[in-house]
């Protein structure tokens, strides 16, 4: 079945067209900027639009009263509510076909809680209306009026502001507001007397609670807590969520819970399809039995002490069954999860405690330690010698050549310096000898120190050459040893002297 939906304030805009008049004109490149206090006037001066100042600093885009303190909001660009401007709770329909007229909750599949009836032959295109000069809310047909909604109204009419909104509580109500003596806005009509009636006004898992027929209070069923504190009407959500249907689940896990408040009921109005099941000739025990069974349900009523009606989910509507059109005696269970707790006998004294706690310490320093000890990065530093340091040994030691960089290794990089000579430093070393670590001397000759005089240079060449005689000399092949008429020779430079053996 297919409705016609009208946001709350679009009834308002029906009735105020006639003080509108012509609109004024708006020309190209006019603008207006939100937080400047910049708006578009109507002809009257009694409307503005623009951007319409939110208390939390935010602004909608809007039409609002402009000539009044409040400058309440009429219309807006997604205003559901005078409190929260998000997508709305409620609505009011008129069913295609039929023309029926409706309020429901959008959020729920629920009968409507307030409606009327256009009749069993149906209507066809049915309007309300706001009448301009009565202020009076009809709903009419193609040809005349087929019901008065409101007929209430303050004379003259023309020292009024009138609006029709749905409120927050879902309530359809018309108010009124003086424009000259004005200090805030009056009810004079509602279509719900009871706001117990309306669908959901306390959310789900919330019951509805009332002292009069005008303020009321929404508190959350055992074992469920707000979604908002500040906004009861959101309802509650459970303070431990478990699938009550779950394989290992059982009947033990939880315990029943009698709302305290007596004559607590979950009304279905028309329909009973909220029902999961009802099961006669029950008393309290055989009803908690029930419910405490099925993994499905989470509430029941009792009803007069011999119906058990077990409710589907999510739990809306409670109330006191005091309010309730047809009264009945009701009783409500909820299943709430078993909450474990321990008495003093049972509870670790502090003593107990104290002893775990340092156990729990010790076995973690210990832990620590072994596994500090175990690390690769440990173990090395620890493990890590230093070098052996070279012993003084006697080396039989032969000529033997070395390269530049066998030498610079030996002495590590010419570090330490163990004196200074006409054609040199003198650099500590360590070389290996028949296994052994012999240290050593190792002179680095200078021969830029020296080209510059040719004396020196000359001494250098003949100090050279007796070097390598004096090599040869001492081969440890006597083959190879020179005679000494050859020494003789290459010692005045008669011959070349060659490369002396190495080995």
């Amino acid at each position: 079945m297919s409705a016609t939906k009208f946001p709350a304030m679009f009834l308002f805009l029906l009735c105020s067209s006639h003080v509108l008049g012509k609109a004024n004109s708006i020309e190209l490149g006019s603008s207006i900027v939100a937080g400047t206090n910049s708006s578009w006037k109507s002809p009257s001066g009694d409307y503005a639009f623009g951007f319409y100042r939110l208390v939390t600093g935010l602004y909608l885009v809007g039409i609002w009263f402009d000539k009044i303190p409040q400058n309440t909001l009429m219309l807006c660009s997604n205003a559901n509510g005078t409190v929260d401007y998000s997508t709305g709770k409620y609505k009011l329909e008129i069913q295609k076909p039929g023309g029926s007229i409706l309020l429901t909750a959008s959020q729920f599949q629920d009968n409507a809680y307030w409606n009327w009836w256009s009749g069993p032959t149906g209507q066809k295109n049915v309007r309300i209306i706001f009448d301009n000069t009565t202020a009076f809310l009809y709903a009419v047909n193609s040809t005349q009026i087929i019901y008065n909604m409101t007929t209430e109204a303050r004379n003259p009419i023309k020292d009024y502001y009138y609006r029709v909104v749905i409120d927050d509580q879902g309530n359809l109500q018309k108010w009124i507001y003086h424009k000259e003596n004005g200090v805030q806005w009056t009810s004079i009509w509602k279509a719900v007397a009871e706001p117990c009636k309306v669908t959901a006004i306390c959310g789900v898992y919330s019951f509805y609670n009332s002292s009069d027929s005008s303020t009321f209070s929404c508190d959350c069923l055992p074992g469920y807590a707000p979604f908002d504190p500040s906004d009861p009407s959101k309802g509650c959500y459970p303070n431990v969520v478990r699938d009550l249907c779950a394989a290992n689940s059982s009947a033990s896990d939880f315990t029943m819970e009698v709302e305290p408040v007596q004559g607590v009921d979950i009304p279905n109005g028309e329909y009973t399809y909220a029902d999961l099941q009802v099961k006669t000739n029950s008393d309290l025990e055989s009803c908690k039995r029930e419910l405490m069974n099925d993994c499905f349900s989470i509430a029941a009523v009792l009803v007069d002490n011999t119906a058990c009606v077990k409710k589907r989910t999510p739990i809306i509507n409670a109330r006191p069954s005091i309010l309730a059109t047809d009264y009945r005696e009701a009783l409500t269970l909820i299943k709430v999860p078993r909450v474990h707790t321990h008495n003093d006998k049972d509870s670790p004294s502090w003593v107990v405690l104290l002893v775990a706690l340092i156990s729990c310490s010790l076995l973690a320093a210990l832990f620590a330690v072994t596994a500090t000890y175990h690390h690769p990065v440990y173990g090395y530093l620890i493990h890590k010698r230093a070098p052996p340091k070279p012993r003084t040994v006697d080396v039989d030691i032969h000529v033997k050549a070395f390269s530049y960089q066998h030498l610079r290794e030996a002495t590590n990089g010419f570090k330490e310096i163990l004196g200074r000579g006409s054609f040199g430093t003198v650099y500590s070393g360590v070389l290996a000898f028949g296994g052994e670590q012999v240290e050593v001397a190792v002179k680095q000759l200078e021969q830029d120190a020296v080209t510059h005089d040719v004396e020196v240079s000359s001494d250098f060449e003949r100090f050279e050459r007796m070097a390598m005689v004096g090599l040869w000399c001492i081969s440890r092949d006597p083959t190879l040893r020179p005679s000494i008429k050859k020494v003789i020779q290459m010692m005045e430079g008669t011959i070349q002297v060659g490369v002396p053996p190495l080995n």
